[in-house]
């Protein structure tokens, strides 16, 4: 139901205009706490009280609703919270890298048709430019009655390698209601049975990597790595990277094509892998099983990654780059093999979503198990 124009909005906006931000400029001090979609402005007013050393900045995009939720900020005299009448995509006009502590989503609009996914608020697209905002520390709380929008973003924080806790179906009857703030939304919507979803999605590791193109100063590291790889290999008893392969020359031309990627760590190359487009020869055949699709493809080949670094999400994180440049060149297929015996990688690309297809054979001859993964 579309909200009533609001009597003498303009001039009660106007006396709200020391808690309305313009510009940057205006704003006093950093960190600050974000609530996106704020509402006529309860959860804001109610979290600003109980908190008074964090400054908040509450965000709606519907200036009469944002008026009644300065209003109440205004009347009850608090001074740690400023607005801006904008939407989700106004941030970056005024928040630079790590500016953020925390972000809240309540009940934002579900979106549910499948052709708007990419208008949710945590669609990946999105969540990239959170992490892009967020500190090294910080999080993302979400709340929301519908189940279906809920499911949807575990999975897309999941994805974005964000860490989940505190997650509960029925947060009113959970551990965590005690120290619940209710929003007017989440009180209508509770009083009529509905049960409320809540997550905290909290920055890890994996969110704050580099994934870049390699250059040839990385390319002794690079081999560094590719030596461990083939030890394990070795060691677990077969033989997938055997006889000098991947040689030094190969990697080099994998960099000086533009083909080779680095996941970063600051200064430290923590893996390294090849993202290829175009036809990859040894895939024109496949057997004991069928790809998902005959359509445009990337291919990842030679994913190596060091000891020191292995179980923390290394390869989904390149798989999730891959993607990126799939999407940027309208390709949704990846394709990608491995060693029968190479369990890991396996593991890996199962978890990532790539389907088991068949069996392919290397110039050589030599079998790989063969994996693609369809996008969305």
């Amino acid at each position: 139901m579309r909200m009533r124009k609001k009597k003498n909005s303009v001039s009660r906006l106007t006396e709200c205009n020391e808690l309305l931000l313009n510009s940057r400029e205006e704003i006093d001090s950093f960190p600050i706490t974000v609530e996106i979609g704020c509402g006529k402005g309860r959860f804001i007013l109610e979290t600003a009280k109980r908190n008074p050393g964090i400054n908040y900045i509450a965000i709606e995009k519907i200036s009469d609703v944002a008026l009644m939720a300065m209003e109440k900020v205004r009347d009850a005299g608090l001074t740690n919270v400023k607005f801006i009448i904008g939407d989700a995509l106004s941030l970056p006009e005024f928040f630079r890298e790590n500016e953020l502590e925390r972000i809240y989503l309540n009940f934002s609009d579900p979106w549910p048709k499948s052709g708007h996914t990419r208008r949710r608020l945590t669609y990946r697209g999105f969540l990239e430019m959170y992490k892009g905002l967020l500190s090294p520390n910080g999080e993302i709380v979400f709340k929301t009655d519908n189940r279906p929008l809920f499911d949807f973003s575990v999975e897309e924080f999941k994805y974005m390698g964000f860490d989940l806790e505190d997650l509960t179906y029925d947060l009113h009857n959970s551990e965590y209601a005690k120290d619940n703030i209710v929003t007017e939304y989440e009180a209508n919507f509770s009083a009529k049975g509905f049960s409320i979803n809540r997550v905290r999605a909290k920055m890890s590791r994996i969110t704050n990597l580099d994934i870049k193109k390699a250059e040839l100063s990385h390319l002794d590291r690079i081999m560094e790595i590719v030596a461990q790889a083939q030890k394990y290999m070795h060691d677990a008893g077969f033989c997938q990277w055997d006889n000098g392969y991947p040689s030094r020359e190969l990697i080099r031309k994998d960099i000086e094509e533009g083909n080779r990627y680095i996941v970063c760590e600051g200064d430290t190359v923590m893996a390294s892998a090849g993202l290829f487009m175009g036809e990859e020869p040894d895939y024109n055949e496949i057997y004991e099983g069928e790809w998902l699709n005959s359509s445009p493809y990337i291919s990842i080949h030679r994913i190596c990654v060091d000891n020191s670094f292995k179980g923390i999400g290394l390869g989904g994180a390149i798989v999730r780059r891959c993607e990126d440049i799939a999407r940027k060149n309208n390709i949704r297929n990846i394709r990608c093999d491995t060693h029968e015996k190479n369990l890991a990688m396996r593991r890996m690309l199962e978890k990532n979503g790539f389907v088991y297809c068949g069996i392919i054979h290397l110039a050589d001859g030599s079998p790989r198990v063969a994996y693609q993964k369809k996008m969305k």
